[in-house]
């Protein structure tokens, strides 16, 4: 099926006074697929030190609108760019990567909210640290939100150093990097401050040189929204629901207009042939239920956030919220040069009950394929690609390092029963959202034991799913089920018993994960009105000890990974303890 797309958007010449939160002028009028997709750069990592820096940058992410300004990392000023450049590291080889912050700008060039808590330096600039999502990491190397730092020599209560190490001996997988600075996260990777990291192991470059998809076809797909002005700039809100207690703060910022790799709409040449896709979800908020305008084509999932699976999945859709990434294949072989097929989108936002006003027709489109036949020289010079069967036969169980857990094979230390909690002003406007009902400020209550194995309940009585992600650890989800969450925050019933399972609230039986929570994940959907229960094993994700100490440093923190809510006080420490 063929679809045309070119959206008669209003197009407004003058810039609005004002932006209202989840009311934002539309974008102007873009033609879809127009722009090749760009591929990020890649840099190798080593003991080498990199030096990765911050940078204000303008970048054109449509050939019709004008260049954007952005904050962007980069090797420097000139290679900045968003995404920022693809690291690649080399698996049980330490990486040292310095971590700086070029941005010129005394305030950002978004609206800071001074009511929500966050790094607030005393001389001004736009603070920044880096947080690899999803490396084995001491806390010090790991962005702790506090340890932001500013041109201006300023620095967050926790700052150790800028000179990070990353030892890299988790399984082979892809990762990615993004500003965490307390209270602005949200601005910044909207901003731009966004970038993938790879960790490549033995396997991989076994399996490249049997013809495995790699180079040219293994590709990254960094997707999120954004809003534009006329003049190209961001439209972000400057006016909250409730002024009154926010002046600027949004419960969620959804866009109009697709990006991936950083273009709005972009189109990719493709050949028929298996083809290896590395996503991202890189929003702010909105989910992405991803599928192929072509029935026959599928994605064979091989991997998830935190390495290979096993046994891959055929999925005719992926649902992926934010920070989620997954590893596919995809088999273009049976298609006929010169078809034109679309990776489309269904997820309603906010997710999942929606409101079609977050979700105009042009957010249900993603990217578009062109099918091209192979030409007679290339079939001559390049290696002959290796067919799906033989791609999925090398997706191993020693590989993926993917054991489900199952309740009656489990021995946990700890079952931790956490709330996620929404609060709302009179006219259900959210104010703000807490875990454990307690704020980032307030004393650490999660403080696991060095190789224990703990069960995380995470009670969702908000209307939201919320991807809960926890640094330094993967986990795998046990199960989820269903409650009455009125009841239960009325106190007219119970899930406090062992794993909650015949608690009175519960109104169905556990369900293991769904197809887009198996795996080792660090990034997982907590749907409403349910309990989901996450298995965390206080260790590296193949077992045994750390390479380094894990209760030194400032610790840890896990939290929503809508950002909006990550900055507004979804969001906790832990701290790790011998």
């Amino acid at each position: 099926m063929q679809i045309t797309l070119k959206y008669n958007i209003p197009r407004l010449f003058v810039i609005a006074q004002d932006s209202i939160c989840q009311d934002l002028a539309p974008s102007p009028t873009l033609e879809p697929f127009l722009d090749s997709l760009p591929i990020p750069p890649t840099i190798p990592v080593n003991l080498s030190q990199l030096v990765i820096g911050a940078y204000k940058i303008t970048q054109q992410l449509h050939q019709d609108l004008n260049a954007t300004t952005l904050y962007a990392y980069g090797t420097s000023q000139a290679t900045a760019q968003y995404p920022g450049p693809t690291l690649i590291a080399t698996q049980f080889e330490t990486a040292l990567i310095r971590w700086e912050n070029h941005i010129p700008d005394a305030q950002h060039f978004l609206t800071v909210d001074p009511t929500v808590h966050w790094a607030n330096p005393a001389n001004g600039g736009v603070p920044t640290v880096v947080h690899v999502h999803g490396a084995e990491v001491q806390s010090v190397y790991d962005g702790y939100p506090d340890a932001w730092f500013t041109p201006l020599n300023e620095t967050g209560p926790e700052l150790v150093t800028q000179n990070y190490q990353y030892p890299n001996t988790q399984p082979s997988t892809m990762l990615w990097y993004h500003d965490h600075t307390d209270g602005i996260t949200r601005l910044n990777v909207l901003a731009g401050l966004v970038g993938l990291y790879f960790v490549r192991s033995s396997f991989d470059a076994a399996i490249t040189a049997l013809r495995f998809p790699s180079g040219q076809y293994e590709i990254p797909l960094v997707i999120r929204d954004m809003q534009f002005w006329p003049n190209g700039s961001i439209n972000f809100p400057n006016i909250g629901d409730n002024a009154t207690i926010h002046p600027s703060w949004c419960p969620e910022y959804f866009g109009d207009t697709i990006l991936v790799n950083g273009k709005a709409w972009p189109y990719l040449t493709v050949y028929p042939r298996v083809y290896r896709f590395r996503i991202l979800n890189g929003a702010n908020a909105r989910f992405f239920q991803l599928f192929f305008s072509a029935p026959n084509l599928s994605f064979w999932k091989i991997g998830t956030d935190q390495g290979y699976l096993w046994p891959p999945l055929q999925l005719s859709s992926i649902l992926l919220a934010p920070a989620e990434r997954v590893d596919v294949l995809v088999d273009f072989s049976s298609l006929t040069p010169g078809t034109i097929i679309y990776l489309n989108n269904s997820a309603p936002a906010p997710f999942p009950d929606g409101d079609p006003s977050f979700s105009p027709p042009q957010t249900n489109v993603v990217m578009q394929f062109h099918v091209n036949a192979t030409s007679l020289i290339n079939q001559l010079m390049l290696p002959r690609p290796m067919p799906l069967s033989q791609c999925l036969a090398l997706i191993t169980p020693s590989l993926s390092n993917f054991i489900p857990v199952t309740p009656t094979a489990l021995i946990a230390t700890v079952t931790r029963r956490l709330l996620l909690q929404e609060f709302d002003d009179a006219n259900d406007n959210p104010t703000h959202s807490l875990l454990g009902n307690a704020t980032w400020l307030d004393p650490v209550t999660e403080t696991p034991k060095v190789g224990a194995t703990e069960i995380w309940e995470m009670i969702n009585t908000t209307p939201d799913a919320h991807p809960m992600h926890t640094h330094l650890v993967g986990f795998q989800v046990l199960n989820q089920q269903s409650y009455d969450s009125i009841g239960y925050l009325n106190g007219t019933c119970s899930i406090e018993t062992p794993y909650g399972h015949s608690g009175s609230c519960f109104t169905a039986i556990p369900t293991g994960p769904a197809d887009y929570q198996v795996g080792w994940k660090d990034t997982a959907i907590v749907w409403p009105n349910n309990v989901t229960r996450f298995v965390i094993r206080f260790t590296p994700q193949p077992g045994g000890i750390f390479p380094f100490d894990p209760t030194f440093g400032p610790g840890y923190v896990w939290h929503c990974h809508i950002l909006d809510h990550e900055d507004n006080d979804m969001m906790r420490p832990f701290k790790l303890i011998h």
